[in-house]
């Protein structure tokens, strides 16, 4: 009897084991805890619920139900996707995309797009779209739309910095427009936040024509510039002999000023001395000899007579 009471216990303290074996590997291969590293953000979905709809979890510390809540992380740090067919590189999203211009030539180019998850809304875009989001959505929405946009331009806009420009502005402007909306929000489930152009593989016979155009623009816009340039040096010439004739004008008239201002001087030292004998009583310092030579005359103030005779011979 004494054995038979013993193999209830038996029974009972293997199970209680047992249990405690499936407790500690719940605990190790399904914790209470979830960690999201920096530059990620992760989404719960629920076995009996599915996504928890408002649940996006920053980076840190979220709790889970072992067993119910299944977190699903996402890089959510801006990339730049790759549209090329080199192989080797890093986020490659597609092959190269091939474009018809305006002037009706075909080239492929590779393609750079720099986008994101949304990370307020990154609940909905896993329910609706999912993690597969860049091959479902945005690799046919940009190779559509970069030739939408290629087609409005002229091939030999590609060599053109600011037309390439313009492209790329109106490519991500576009892009963005067609990514899809959280429901009843306006709200991108994804951002576009920039598209850029990689050199365009163009065929040998467009490459020499534009390269040749090139050419003919540059000499053409030196011929302009060198042509502005002797109009600039024509101009400054032309100012500087109206300078020099107005500085030949003001010295000039300097000096017929400064043989005035003498004689104005001459006449009020010499009415100074009058004034001065004058009131003393003394005789009019003044002498004035007139000395007869052809048709002018010369009129001597204040000299004596043999200086006036020497100066008239």
């Amino acid at each position: 009897m004494k054995t038979d009471r013993q193999v209830p216990l038996r029974i009972a303290a293997w199970s209680l084991l047992a249990l405690g074996i499936v407790a500690v590997g719940a605990l190790l291969f399904h914790p209470f805890l979830y960690i999201t590293v920096p530059g990620n953000a992760t989404v719960m979905f629920n076995v009996f619920s599915g996504i928890e709809q408002g649940r996006v979890e920053r980076p840190g510390v979220a709790f889970v139900t072992p067993g119910i809540d299944s977190p699903i992380t996402y890089n959510v740090r801006t990339r730049v996707w790759q549209f090329t067919d080199t192989a080797a590189v890093p986020n490659r999203a597609s092959g190269a995309v091939t474009v018809n211009t305006a002037d009706g030539q075909a080239f492929s180019m590779d393609v750079f797009v720099a986008l994101k998850p949304n990370v307020p809304v990154l609940d909905v875009l896993h329910a609706r779209i999912g993690q597969q989001y860049m091959e479902t959505i945005v690799v046919p929405t940009v190779r559509s739309k970069v030739r939408d946009v290629a087609a409005s331009f002229d091939s030999e806009d590609f060599y053109n910095t600011t037309r390439r420009s313009e492209m790329e502005r109106q490519m991500t402007a576009l892009i963005n427009r067609e990514m899809p909306n959280a429901p009843k929000q306006d709200t991108p489930l994804i951002v576009i936040e920039g598209v850029y152009l990689g050199t365009a593989q163009f065929p040998e016979g467009l490459k020499a024509s534009l390269e040749q155009k090139q050419v003919a623009s540059i000499t053409a816009q030196t011929a302009a510039v060198k042509a502005q340039i002797q109009q600039k040096e024509t101009t400054r010439r032309l100012i500087l002999a109206r300078a020099n004739q107005t500085a030949i004008e003001l010295q000039g008239r300097a000096a017929a000023k400064n043989a005035k201002l003498a004689d104005l001087l001459f006449y009020e030292k010499l009415n100074e001395r009058i004034n001065d004998a004058r009131a003393k009583g003394q005789p009019i310092p003044l002498k004035v000899i007139r000395v007869e030579g052809g048709d002018k005359s010369t009129v001597f103030l204040n000299v004596e007579p043999q200086r006036a005779a020497a100066a008239s011979e």
